[in-house]
């Protein structure tokens, strides 16, 4: 992992590398973020920020606002349409608060595999932009959160276990809530990111979904004793910025952002993914119980994970934007 943040040191404070002439500030980009500054979603602001303040001569500055300072994603994006903020870095939950037909990455079952999710957006790319650009942003590239597992307090043993569940969803999630109520989940709790912990502690939840690296930043595992052993979904993290404030922006400074992004998101991205495993292991080795789920549960709701994409189609995503990641795909696995 060393190896990829020395790289990204020699791409952007190497003195020998084309910069722009000293200059005063002249714009100031602010960027909020849930994930804590301790993370390695911290980690890679603090590139971005030596990346554009040392091309741009000082220039651009960028002001990154970290772990939640902001409020939670809905509150992050209202701030963006009033201008507090110009940028936010933002996970399915956001992205689909922007356009409710993004959230149609968080499908279940649909994204297998890391390498169906690259090959997804990157086919799909020029769709996911024009998607946030109905609305007003602008799409500066995809990194991830990963593939949530569900953590529980008590093991689930049967279908009628994992129904009577108390789980957690992030509020704003509609469709991840609209399909556990598929599944059967009798009680959910759609709370703000930042209230999991104390729900967790005070038994207010028993259960709550999540990949293993954001939930180590956050500290929850900590209060389950067992993970079922399927991924129910993948969360992906887009940065983007509000439309009218980059479209105002020199287009020169609007190459340098891009630029930053294309440097580092995908490195990240690398980084998220090795992290994951190590977290993954570190989780078991602190006591949480891995066990593979009551084949009677997994085969329901993968049935009706099939179900719900042509049940949601028309109503939260377009038919053909789904018809063309299920075309993709099949394209893909054919191979």
């Amino acid at each position: 992992m060393g190896f990829l943040f020395a790289a990204l040191e020699v791409l952007f404070l190497n003195p020998l590398l084309p910069r722009a002439e000293a200059a005063a500030p002249e714009h100031t980009i602010r960027i909020a973020m849930i994930a804590p500054a301790e993370t390695h979603w911290g980690s890679i602001a603090l590139k971005i920020n030596q990346f554009v303040e040392s091309r741009s001569r000082g220039r651009v500055k960028m002001k990154w606002f970290m772990s939640g300072v902001m409020g939670d994603e809905p509150e992050e994006i209202e701030k963006m349409k009033t201008g507090e903020l110009e940028g936010a870095m933002l996970t399915v939950v956001g992205m689909g608060m922007i356009n409710p037909a993004l959230r149609i990455v968080l499908s279940p079952f649909l994204l297998r595999s890391f390498a169906e999710v690259d090959y997804i957006t990157e086919e799909l790319y020029p769709e996911f932009r024009r998607l946030f650009e109905e609305k007003g942003f602008v799409l500066l590239g995809f990194t991830e959160v990963g593939f949530p597992r569900i953590y529980t307090k008590k093991r689930v043993r049967s279908y009628e276990d994992f129904a009577d569940l108390r789980l957690w969803t992030w509020q704003g999630e509609d469709l991840a809530e609209a399909i556990l109520k598929d599944w059967g989940v009798k009680q959910l709790f759609p709370l703000p990111l930042p209230d999991l912990m104390e729900a967790l502690e005070q038994d207010v939840v028993d259960s709550y979904y999540s990949p293993c690296y954001a939930q180590v930043a956050m500290g929850w595992y900590r209060e389950a004793n067992y993970v079922m052993d399927f991924p129910v979904g993948y969360s992906p993290a887009v940065f983007v910025m509000e439309k009218g404030h980059f479209s105002r922006l020199p287009a020169d400074v609007q190459y340098l952002i891009q630029q930053a992004m294309d440097f580092t998101l995908k490195p990240l991205k690398q980084i998220i993914r090795t992290e994951e495993e190590k977290a993954c292991r570190g989780i078991l080795s602190r006591g949480v119980e891995k066990h593979a789920p009551p084949p009677d549960l997994l085969r329901k709701l993968q049935g009706a994970a099939q179900e719900s994409y042509s049940k949601y189609a028309g109503k939260v995503y377009p038919p053909e934007l789904m018809r063309k990641i299920q075309g993709k795909l099949k394209e893909f696995r054919s191979r």
